[in-house]
């Protein structure tokens, strides 16, 4: 539909151009979950979607005020509410800040006092 209002200031458009109603979205895409077979445990929401968006973006290094203003956000604290870094992703980053810090020690260490 947002091809046929492109000065409509609204992303996902009904036919007359205007919002979507709060839950067509949510029902809808548990509709096609259904629809396809997924399993519930196996289901999420728009809202999950969101969060990993911002996630995804956080990891692979968006700058989280580019990140609050994609998902719309007043404040950097909201944004960070939705960011849930891996596991994987601290440890890399902590392994990184380690290594960075030895070898700064040891170049320290080097040069002359």
């Amino acid at each position: 539909m947002r091809g046929k209002f492109p000065d409509s200031p609204v992303l996902f458009a009904d036919e007359s151009g205007g919002s979507l109603p709060r839950g067509t979205i949510r029902n809808r895409l548990r509709y096609l979950m259904e629809l396809e077979g997924r399993p519930a445990a196996d289901r999420f929401s728009p809202h999950a979607l969101r969060r990993a968006c911002a996630t995804h973006n956080y990891e692979r290094g968006v700058d989280l005020v580019a990140i609050q203003q994609l998902l719309g956000h007043w404040t950097v604290s909201s944004t960070m509410r939705y960011v849930r870094p891996s596991a994987t992703f601290i440890e890399d980053a902590y392994r990184r800040a380690v290594t960075t810090t030895l070898s700064e020690l040891t170049a320290d260490e080097g040069s002359p006092a």
